[in-house]
């Protein structure tokens, strides 16, 4: 399957492959998550192929033994690039299927049950109180493009709660906090919500409404961008 979305298989075995997954709807629901999660990894760390790998981390990698002859140069290569990625990211990367990184997660489920006020007429106060909480200049994601809307703001001292509906009333949380520096991201379902976890080294961000793996990251990524856009 991961070769399939990759395009490595050759044509008559891509089209073997696809008449299988059509076929079979477990198949269908786990290449929508590795295709979701794929696109999202590259558009949220696609810009650092363009950055040259530090002198120092490569001095570290060189220094790493190979296990045998032969692949040597993969491993101090591979050696690099991980360790880049995680620096050039700001902290640790955190890319588990179904873990739940730290309690942003718990933060976020709990205040998505608080009630909520109902939607503002003018989002600029909220705007301004957002930047201010977060320590960086962001608003109100618009989702109206997606079918969403919005149905109130939650603004507390260190945190925000945001809540959206789409045209059948499913509610959509977006919980905002600061970043506690690391960068995170993580899509899972637990119980009958589809969670997202969004984070870079200043902004946390944990979505959850009950949608499939495709549509949280089309939508993740509307709002992460919506933020600042």
């Amino acid at each position: 399957m991961h070769a399939l979305i990759d395009g490595e298989l050759p044509p008559h075995r891509a089209r073997t492959v696809e008449a299988m997954i059509q076929a079979d709807a477990v198949l269908a629901a786990r290449v929508a998550d590795y295709r979701a999660q794929k696109a999202m990894m590259k558009q949220l760390y696609g810009p650092l192929i363009d950055r040259p790998v530090p002198q120092h981390l490569i001095d570290r990698a060189n220094a790493i033994p190979a296990a045998r002859q032969g692949w040597g140069d993969w491993r101090r290569f591979a050696a690099a690039a991980v360790v880049a990625l995680v620096l050039a990211g700001g902290g640790a990367l955190w890319l588990r299927p179904g873990a739940v990184p730290g309690d942003v997660v718990a933060l976020a489920l709990d205040a998505r049950t608080a009630s909520l006020p109902g939607t503002p007429a003018d989002l600029t106060p909220y705007n301004e109180a957002l930047s201010r909480i977060m320590e960086l200049k962001v608003k109100v994601p618009d989702l109206s493009r997606a079918g969403y809307t919005l149905a109130g703001v939650h603004l507390e001292e260190d945190a925000a709660s945001i809540a959206y509906r789409d045209a059948q009333g499913k509610l959509v949380t977006i919980y905002l906090r600061q970043s506690d520096g690391t960068v995170r991201f993580d899509q899972f379902k637990r119980a009958d919500l589809r969670i997202c976890v969004w984070q870079d080294d200043r902004l946390s961000m944990v979505m959850a409404g009950d949608m499939s793996a495709a549509i949280m990251q089309r939508l993740a990524s509307m709002a992460y961008i919506g933020l600042t856009a």
